[in-house]
């Protein structure tokens, strides 16, 4: 059935002659073609409409059916179901009483990368963004501001239609507007909005994590039609680094060491966030020990105590050697005794207990 006034689709009176009908379909057809708004929906959903509209109003017999049945209307011809009958009820009773709501403008989403130290201290960043802003030369009209629109003879401007007080519902004519654009906006082309590019400020929270979504009210779409402006979402992405994994608020760190340094202990320079730590190895270290630097880590949005910066020492075999290299670790394997590598005696022992 004809949800929307045919007449209001294609922007004609309904006393409109053929040629007004024609010249309107063309304008428009023209204007929303999807060749013209290639990966526009919206576009090519009006196309639809504009091309269903024309179809119905360039014929006569058509027309003639469709001014006797108006919404309940079926180009095939055929009646409308009881299913049909309801529903349109239900929508005519529920515009009556129903108050019109605003439109509101789309929310837009910006996915922000960051850097892991931007997590530990919180910042401010300027990013730019695309929006659709309010047309400033039609105000959001989308007619042309000298002559693009004219007063809706339907309903006299008012944007009402006829009956009771009461009943009085929205003019399905000229969707409550109370008049019809004959000529576009030429800055918006009857958009009502235009591509804005703006720059904003970003406040950046301590603790941030990857996914989360920072929300700029006000800074999305402006809505086409009188309404509250969308919103912008901020999507957090931190970046990976170097040498640190994240884990909640905790960080770990791989630190390669020299195996002189695990049999002899030492104290090693290693990273932190904010420059570096000075720790101590301990004598006979094995690969795989951590070691645990209490808050060093990053903090949470709720505030409240750092997680830890958690050390993992990996003993780095020797490789690439010359033969002197090779001929001094063999002289030190050599006079290396089973207690020196107790783990590996009781290891063998077990295996000749097997046999």
């Amino acid at each position: 059935m004809a949800r929307r006034d045919l007449y209001a689709v294609l922007g004609v009176a309904r006393n409109a002659d053929a040629d007004e009908v024609k010249r309107s379909y063309r304008n428009l057809a023209r204007r929303y073609h999807p060749d013209r708004n290639q990966g526009d929906e919206e576009a090519a959903r009006r196309f639809r409409e504009i091309a269903e509209a024309y179809e119905t109003l360039s014929n006569t017999e058509l027309r003639a059916r469709y001014d006797r049945l108006g919404p309940l209307y079926r180009p095939d011809g055929r009646p409308p179901t009881p299913d049909e009958v309801s529903d349109w009820v239900t929508d005519t009773l529920g515009g009556m009483f129903r108050k019109r709501r605003p439109e509101q403008g789309e929310d837009l989403r910006y996915t922000l990368s960051i850097d892991l130290e931007t997590v530990a201290t919180g910042g401010e960043r300027t990013i730019e963004v695309r929006r659709a802003a309010c047309c400033r030369s039609c105000a959001g009209d989308g007619a042309d501001p000298k002559s693009g629109r004219k007063q809706c003879t339907e309903c006299d401007g008012t944007g009402r239609s006829g009956g009771r007080r009461l009943f009085r519902s929205q003019c399905p004519h000229c969707n409550g507007v109370g008049h019809l654009t004959i000529k576009v906006c030429e800055t918006c082309t009857g958009s009502g909005r235009v591509e804005s590019l703006e720059k904003l400020n970003v406040r950046i929270p301590k603790g941030v994590a990857t996914g989360q979504k920072l929300k700029l009210r006000g800074k999305g779409n402006d809505a086409k039609t009188a309404g509250e402006t969308g919103d912008l979402y901020v999507i957090i992405n931190v970046n990976e680094h170097a040498l640190f994994q994240r884990r909640g608020s905790d960080l770990h760190c791989s630190v390669p060491i020299r195996f002189t340094e695990a049999i002899m202990g030492a104290n090693l320079d290693v990273p932190t966030l904010n420059g570096s730590a000075t720790i101590k190895i301990p004598v006979g270290t094995e690969s795989g020990k951590l070691l645990r630097l209490a808050g060093r880590g990053l903090p949470t949005m709720k505030g409240g105590r750092k997680g830890d910066l958690h050390i993992e020492l990996n003993i780095e075999t020797p490789c690439a050697l010359n033969p002197e290299q090779k001929k001094a670790i063999e002289e030190l394997d050599n006079i290396l005794d089973d207690a020196a590598h107790p783990r590996r005696s009781a290891f063998v022992d077990n295996m000749r207990n097997r046999s």
